[in-house]
């Protein structure tokens, strides 16, 4: 349109120079001029508008994502995020810089598109955030969590005896006696501490109620001090065979064993196999407290 405008006024342009005085149109240039320069002048608004749209686009869904990404780089840190949503995680971290690059450039279009691609793959690692720790809040294995350790406790009042807790939620080993609460140390899990146990080689901490069948240390154990505990119990190899028979662990793998607490922890992270580790200093104490026997009860969480 502007094309044919600017064509139309340099012919009138050049008609009304050539033409004989009775032939000229006053005004007529002038009016084709203006109407050019008015077109052009609204089509330059538009396009400021589409551009300040466009911009305003990018900002809101830019901050979006990198709000994302911030909250997603801590739920990476969580025990049992796996490859997938690293993969997802990195795939944005690399979207969200390009993005910035061209909006640097004024390319608002392409530069969202990235952004929103970022959020899709942000969403991956927020969704599995979710689903692992959906279980914490099912109202079943709270109650039967919540019921074991009550059990556990109320041994200890009977009896007399020590008992071990460990929250895996919380990272928190307790230990009482005769029902009362002795201490509580920091714990760590498994790289897949907080998703339940399986099968051999998954790296999860088991959940369920145990005691301690060995005390280790020097040449017995390579992590300090250790206390074994009876896993797999009965409970678990049920839920192991139960799982075989479902097709919901490979066929080949084994049920596991050798959990223990142990030392050699204080790395701030979930790194075990499998087993719970405590700071040597804090598994000293809980070592000399145990005894072959000693009930130990790990539960998702619990609250008192």
């Amino acid at each position: 349109m502007l094309e044919r405008l600017w064509a139309d006024a340099e012919a009138i342009t050049a008609f009304e120079r050539a033409a004989l005085f009775w032939d000229h149109s006053p005004g007529r240039t002038e009016a084709a001029w203006l109407r050019l320069t008015t077109l052009a002048s609204q089509a330059l608004r538009q396009k400021r508008e589409r551009e300040l749209t466009a911009r305003q686009q990018f900002q809101q869904i830019h901050s979006k994502a990198v709000n994302d990404l911030s909250r997603a780089q801590q739920e990476m840190a969580e025990t049992g995020m796996g490859r997938r949503e690293a993969a997802a995680f990195q795939r944005a971290q690399g979207a969200l810089a390009r993005a910035q690059a061209l909006a640097q450039l004024g390319q608002w279009g392409q530069a969202t598109d990235l952004a929103r691609a970022a959020l899709n793959d942000l969403a991956i690692v927020h969704r599995e955030f979710g689903n692992l720790h959906a279980r914490f809040s099912d109202p079943n294995l709270r109650r039967q969590w919540r019921e074991w350790v009550e059990q556990t406790l109320a041994q200890s009042r009977n009896e007399g005896i020590v008992v071990i807790i460990v929250d895996k939620l919380r990272r928190r080993l307790s230990v009482y006696e005769s029902g009362r609460l002795l201490s509580s140390f920091p714990a760590e899990l498994g790289a897949n501490g907080l998703r339940p146990k399986q099968h051999a080689g998954d790296r999860a901490t088991p959940e369920g109620r145990y005691q301690v069948v060995q005390k280790k240390q020097g040449a017995a154990t390579k992590y300090y001090k250790a206390l074994l505990i009876n896993y797999p119990n009965e409970q678990d190899r049920m839920r192991y065979l139960q799982a075989k028979r479902q097709g919901r662990i490979p066929w080949r793998a084994g049920i596991g064993s050798l959990i223990e607490i142990h030392g050699d922890g204080g790395e701030g992270r979930d790194w075990t196999d499998g087993c719970v580790a405590l700071r040597n200093a804090d598994m000293d104490k809980v070592f000399a407290w145990a005894e072959v026997g000693t009930p130990v009860t790990i539960v998702g969480t619990y609250e008192p």
